[in-house]
């Protein structure tokens, strides 16, 4: 990490910053992430009016708030949920298939041999790149009173947004590494050859997430409620509370909220668990939560999207820029024809084979329920049925999976009538197997081919809500929370009181409703989901296939079935990620266990 925090001087940094960038002119329909390109200006330039500043503001955002997006290049995309084939997706590229298929979580050498879990390559967080960000937002935390022309009250503003930035990639190394190290501060240029200022050692579980929540309640009480239109994307109350309620949630669940460490470390046990089990944890859990929706759906002006029309509400709730259920967004308006994309190469409108480069598997196939609430049948492994089985069954499931994915010979329900959005159009030469392809993010898009990632959507807090009370014994409340999600999407009351029943559904909920918004890789982690190994990441991992056991055809396919595609590998030492092992090698780093 020394290298990384080197301070290379602000000149280089504020080059990234870029150009005059005025937040406050731009229009609603484009974002202040669109940061243009050209110039190097330095700190006395960018920090002498409000303007400039702005840019150096929009270029912190950009780079802490793309953390584990999709990543751009010829290649498939990749996001949390792609880590293994069976959560969501099979990944194609090139290279052995079970090395690419579980690419990104430190399991196993990369296939061009990049460190996993490291900056750049396809691992699923960049961990030195974290801390790059970190220094944007610090530098701009730490001179924006330097600009003339802006007030006290909108520099605290901005101190608070930067300071959030710096919380939300905290929260994700949280989840995804346990303990690290605590940056307080851009260094100056001054610590370069002071070893013991830059090599910081991890903090503990306790003091990691300690941090995120005092960060997170002083710039609740700075944070604007509500941002006017040209200034969506930035910050807000609801987001600083998100980010807590985040943290709190998954240091809540058994993988740190636990007596037993997943593995030994030799007495530093306090960087991967919080030694012991604390109830109280789903309490704090619950009511931050419930502060999320308070403040969301009081001052925030964001609402559950739910008019009766579930295609639709999903649809509009996932898809549709700036709607009133998102409290925070990555905000890029960047085409991706000829894969130029960087974030948003789902789409099927003009770079198509990004879009075919995934496909659903059966594992994650399965979460899904049928429009009336109960399971469908499919075939088991070796079993044949007609194509025209697939068909009717497809049509059968609930309103999420049509919106989300695009079955085989069929027109996409979140794009009706639009013939590019049929799969004999966007059907290409990448994957022809698994269940369908996927839409989502796209409800009725058209020719639009960038979308607003959503970083947090208020659904997730009536999930987390629904999680916590029902740990902690308060059935009716949780079932309160999970069935504004649940039919929400057209399915009927779940009225279960039986607790492991219950925790079965609710994580079914948040596989379905969260599926490829960042979740579902690091819920199963720190779920310590039983069946992890057997199937899940580890196991064998299947996926439909038609035509004698083989890949689908635009058109006449004759039947379909279901097969193992391949045996995926899971250890528990993938319960959290590796560190790259170039910064373990300067000794500051230990390592987590098991690699």
């Amino acid at each position: 990490m020394r290298k990384n925090l080197r301070d290379k001087g602000l000149r280089a940094f504020i080059g990234f910053a870029v150009m005059l960038f005025m937040l406050t002119q731009i229009a609603c329909q484009r974002d202040f992430l669109q940061i243009p390109p050209g110039g190097n200006p330095t700190v006395d330039t960018v920090f002498n009016r409000a303007t400039n500043a702005y840019g150096a503001i929009a270029a912190a955002y950009h780079a802490c708030l793309r953390q584990g997006l999709n990543w751009t290049g010829y290649y498939a995309p990749h996001t949390d949920d792609q880590l293994a084939g069976s959560q969501a997706f099979w990944v194609q590229n090139p290279g052995n298939v079970a090395t690419v298929a579980i690419q990104g979580g430190g399991f196993t050498p990369n296939w061009n041999s990049q460190d996993m879990g490291s900056n750049g390559g396809y691992g699923n967080d960049g961990y030195t790149d974290n801390f790059l960000c970190i220094r944007k937002a610090y530098l701009v935390k730490e001179n924006i009173d330097l600009v003339p022309d802006l007030s006290a009250e909108q520099k605290a503003i901005i101190k608070a947004e930067m300071q959030m930035l710096v919380a939300y990639r905290y929260t994700q190394m949280f989840i995804m590494y346990g303990g690290v190290p605590i940056i307080p501060t851009a260094f100056p240029l001054t610590a370069l050859n002071d070893l013991e200022t830059l090599n910081i050692p991890r903090a503990t579980l306790q003091a990691v997430s300690d941090s995120i929540v005092d960060w997170c309640d002083a710039a609740a009480q700075t944070l604007p409620s509500a941002w006017p239109a040209a200034s969506l994307g930035r910050m807000t109350k609801s987001a600083a509370l998100a980010i807590k309620a985040k943290a709190l949630m998954y240091g809540a669940r058994p993988l740190f909220n636990s007596a037993t460490p997943y593995m030994s470390m030799s007495g530093n046990e306090a960087l991967i668990s919080f030694g012991s089990y604390d109830a109280n944890r789903w309490n704090l859990a619950a009511q931050a939560s419930e502060a999320v929706i308070q403040e969301a759906e009081g001052a925030g002006g964001l609402r559950i999207i739910n008019t009766g029309n579930p295609l639709a509400d999903y649809g509009n709730a996932t898809s549709t820029p700036s709607n009133k259920e998102v409290i925070l967004a990555f905000k890029q308006q960047v085409p991706s024809s000829g894969g130029a994309g960087p974030y948003n190469i789902f789409n099927v409108v003009n770079f198509h084979y990004q879009a075919n480069g995934a496909v659903l598997s059966s594992s994650m196939l399965e979460q899904y329920h049928k429009a009336d609430g109960t399971n469908q049948s499919w075939p088991a492994v070796g079993e044949t049925r007609p194509f025209s089985n697939y068909l009717e069954a497809f049509r059968q499931m609930e309103p999420r999976l049509r919106a989300d994915f695009n079955g085989w010979e069929m027109q996409a329900d979140n794009n009706p009538s639009d013939p590019i959005w049929h799969m004999n159009q966007h059907f290409k030469d990448v994957n022809h197997f698994g269940a369908g392809q996927p839409t989502k993010f796209y409800y009725q898009a058209g020719r639009r081919e960038w979308f607003d990632f959503p970083l947090f959507r208020l659904a997730a807090y009536y999930l987390s809500a629904a999680e916590a009370y029902n740990e902690m014994g308060e059935t009716t409340r949780a079932l309160d929370r999970l069935n504004v999600i649940h039919q929400r999407a057209g399915l009927p009351r779940v009225t279960t009181t039986d607790q492991n029943e219950l925790r079965r559904i609710i994580q079914r909920e948040w596989a379905i409703e969260f599926i490829q918004e960042k979740y579902r890789f690091n819920d199963l982690k720190h779920w310590k989901h039983p069946n992890i190994g057997s199937g899940i990441i580890g196991g064998q991992i299947r996926f439909l296939a038609f035509n004698g056991g083989g890949d689908s055809k635009v058109t006449e396919n004759t039947d379909y079935t279901t097969s193992v595609r391949y045996n995926g590998f899971w250890h528990p030492r993938q319960f959290l990620n590796p560190f790259p092992q170039s910064e373990v090698n300067k000794g500051y780093l230990l390592q987590n266990p098991g690699y």
